[in-house]
């Protein structure tokens, strides 16, 4: 695997004060970063640390994964009662029939009274070190072993967050007759502090409420003391031998998912203070072992080299990189990565830094199977178990139906309603059947048994199918359609040139339903369970909600209409085209044709995150050459003399702008689309390669049921292949495909097999 090689415009071989050297696989800089998007970001699943790497003042903007403003109760007051939702609803779609879509959707609006809660920074940490400024001294971001050093002139300066002692470790060359400075602030409030020599131990409460940005102008962040969390944050240092060793412990009030974060205030200081003081005195050598010994899981299993230019070797980076801040980000039991992944230096950070269901929470995850990163696989797991019971309740107030829903927007407490405001971005309630989708997804690429997944998922899919059967309508062709509707963030010109969203049965409604109910017959068929009373509902009323339809102008239609004009053409969310990204039914030459048109008349110029969408969308359709031009925006400067565009922060970060981590973690599952496909039935391999990625090898990669791909190809042609069943689930005969090549290969067991790549040339 190769480190990062810049853009391909510096002078690789002469790096500067902030550009990138080759390295395997690491992210080097020179010089000290200079901002927050110039540091480098370390995390163990819990904690987050951006390392600035600056040998004479060690500084890190810190953050702890459960720290959020707010809790479950916050928006109560707010949520929308039975009798006014009903008569929302009833009065939307007596307008809507009508003709009167605007007045409809006014209707609609009733629904959403509140917001979502914030992810919250911790604050930022300093240690003040004598001696003189080291301006060229080089830092390393090595992916491998999860660790930050800088290479100074007085020696290695070592920064890692350890899962093993739950801190983080910084460790520096320092006179023994020194006196570091340790510093602390925060934009919390600051309720104790306790500072003596060496030591510091801080307790900081959390905002009650912080409004989403779209507030903002009208609503103030509230800082009630009741109900709001508090982070304990313990700092120790000693100097041994001319070494300086410093931990820090950050430990908050959270109780769990969905829980009101009112653990002992005492019993936080008191762990946050254990937790630092035995890790010091461990030493440094002992705790670099032990985290060493406990690595992120996952992230040595799967790796990519690519080949030929500087380009190609920043792609394979970023995978390396994606797979690495998903896994930091991401424990069970936790919350699973948010907008920003783990880290976060804002209160009121763009869109609250919180889960935007409607693609950047699933994007997050896209790469969780396919390149196994299985800690978040499972948080996305256990969060989606946490908001099914909370969504339950939202399901039967807002529309009396059954089974669960969540909107746009969520957080670790479990909000699911929509949230207040315009219907395009706040009132689209299939996020559940989404959210299913995508834990069916991942369990693909799990090598158990069908039986066994299907009787785990099947309770969860028949809830979720349960709620959008209770949307349907009989719509005015005779098909039926759900209803409320929107295509998320996207928006149509009535007759009368007014913008609105407000549709039924959307070309994403429509994918969801269907395919999460698909996956629900499929369950009970292998269970045992047709007679089901959901299962025969959905199998009576899925043959009436219509596929993919295409437009007279020959494109995937959106709305419940042809020929409704877009307000903005070129609009970031491609929702309509999901059922071939991230879904996986059959898909006709006809209709790949009306996705082409449809992707050719959005254009490729995007926000980061949906340049990864397309990129994904072009792969499944074989066009390694169109999945090029997407990578090349991907990996070009978001920084220009004219502001800021979709590509790449100096850290790597992608741009929406501004920063989201969706980007970052969705190139890992687009690069393995290009590599190896396995939603036909057949294992693909390199079926959409674009130039750059002409020459490499992969190791590890997953491919459905359950089977590990290594292989390395040149100038596009495979050279070896070897194959291994991940679990018996995925133990039988697969059909192996290369262009029009195709051989069948026996796994029995957990062994690797080889295979001779020639019948595949």
């Amino acid at each position: 695997m190769h480190g990062a090689q810049g853009r391909g415009r510096p002078d690789l071989r002469r790096p500067t004060k902030g550009s990138l050297v080759t390295s395997s696989p690491a992210i080097r800089r020179r010089g000290p970063a200079e901002r927050w998007l110039e540091a480098l970001p370390l995390g163990n699943g819990r904690l987050g640390a951006m390392a600035w790497g600056d040998p004479r003042r060690a500084t890190f903007s810190l953050n702890e994964s459960t720290l959020w403003s707010g809790g479950p109760e916050t928006d109560r007051a707010h949520r929308t009662a039975r009798a006014e939702a009903a008569d929302a609803l009833a009065r939307s779609r007596a307008l809507f029939e009508s003709g009167a879509v605007p007045e409809a959707q006014q209707q609609i609006e009733r629904l959403g009274a509140a917001w979502s809660q914030a992810y919250l920074p911790v604050g930022e940490l300093s240690i003040q070190l004598e001696g003189g400024e080291d301006a060229d001294a080089e830092r390393v971001l090595d992916l491998a072993a999860s660790e930050h050093v800088v290479h100074a002139a007085d020696g290695e300066h070592l920064t890692f967050l350890s899962r093993a002692d739950e801190v983080l470790v910084h460790a520096a060359p320092c006179p023994g007759d020194a006196h570091p400075v340790l510093e602390f602030s925060s934009p919390l409030r600051e309720e104790q502090r306790e500072a003596g020599e060496g030591s510091l131990t801080v307790l900081l409460r959390a905002p009650s409420d912080v409004p989403a940005g779209q507030f903002r102008h009208e609503e103030e962040v509230a800082w009630e003391p009741t109900g709001a969390s508090r982070a304990a944050v313990a700092v120790r240092t000693r100097i041994t031998e001319g070494r300086l060793l410093m931990t820090c412990a950050i430990v908050t009030t959270w109780q769990g998912l969905g829980e009101a974060p009112d653990r002992d205030v005492q019993d936080v200081l008191e762990q946050a203070s254990r937790q630092a003081e035995s890790a010091l005195s461990r030493g440094e050598e002992e705790l670099r072992r032990r985290h060493r010994a406990d690595p992120l899981p996952g992230l040595d299993e799967v790796s990519l080299a690519l080949r030929g230019s500087a380009e190609a070797e920043l792609l394979a980076t970023s995978f390396a990189y994606g797979r690495h801040l998903l896994a930091s980000a991401s424990r069970p039991g936790l919350p699973p990565a948010n907008l920003q992944g783990l880290w976060n230096a804002r209160l009121e950070a763009p869109w609250s830094s919180n889960y935007t269901v409607n693609i950047n929470l699933e994007m997050n995850h896209w790469g969780a199977g396919v390149a196994h990163v299985p800690d978040a696989a499972a948080a996305l797991a256990q969060y989606v178990e946490m908001l099914r019971t909370a969504g339950a309740e939202t399901a039967r107030r807002l529309y009396g139906a059954d089974g669960w829903t969540v909107h746009h927007n969520s957080d670790p407490w479990g909000y699911t309603d929509p949230v207040r405001g315009e219907p395009s971005w706040s009132t689209w309630p299939m996020g559940g059947l989404w959210l299913e989708r995508e834990l069916e997804s991942l369990a693909s690429f799990s090598g158990r048994r069908a039986e066994e997944i299907a009787r785990e998922r099947f309770p969860a899919l028949r809830e979720a199918v349960a709620f959008g059967l209770c949307l349907l309508h009989e719509s005015a062709d005779g098909h039926l359609a759900t209803f409320p509707s929107t295509s998320p963030e996207n928006l149509y010109l009535t007759g009368e040139g007014e913008r609105v969203s407000l549709s039924e049965g959307t070309g994403m409604d429509r994918w969801l339903l269907r395919e999460t109910g698909q996956h629900l017959l499929d369950a009970a068929a292998l269970l045992g369970l047709e007679q089901d009373p959901v299962v025969l509902r959905a199998a009576s009323a899925l043959s009436l909600v219509p596929g993919p339809r295409v437009g007279a102008d020959g494109r995937v239609l959106e709305w419940h209409q042809d020929g409704l004009p877009e307000a903005e053409p070129t609009h970031r969310h491609v929702s309509h085209l999901g059922f071939l990204y991230p879904g996986a039914e059959p898909v006709e030459p006809e209709l790949e044709q009306a996705v082409i048109r449809s992707l050719e008349a959005r254009g490729d110029e995007a926000t980061g995150w949906s340049l990864v969408w397309k990129a994904c969308l072009w792969a499944r359709l074989r066009r390694g050459d169109r999945v090029q031009s997407l990578l090349e925006l991907f990996l070009r400067d978001a920084e220009t003399e004219d502001g800021e565009r979709s590509g790449l922060y100096p850290n790597l970060f992608s741009a929406h702008p501004p920063f989201q981590i969706d980007g970052n973690l969705g190139i890992v599952a687009a690069l393995a689309e290009c590599l190896v496909q396995s939603h036909r039935g057949e294992i693909e391999l390199l079926p959409a390669l674009p130039p750059m990625m002409a020459d490499g090898s992969v190791r590890g990669l997953r491919a459905r049921p359950g089977i590990a791909v290594d292989m390395d190809w040149e100038q596009g042609a495979l050279t070896s292949l070897r194959l291994r069943a991940v679990g018996e689930g995925a133990f039988g005969t697969h059909r192996v495909r290369r262009g029009d090549r195709v051989v069948s290969v026996g796994l029995t067991g957990l062994d690797p097999v080889e295979l001779n790549v020639t019948a595949l040339r």
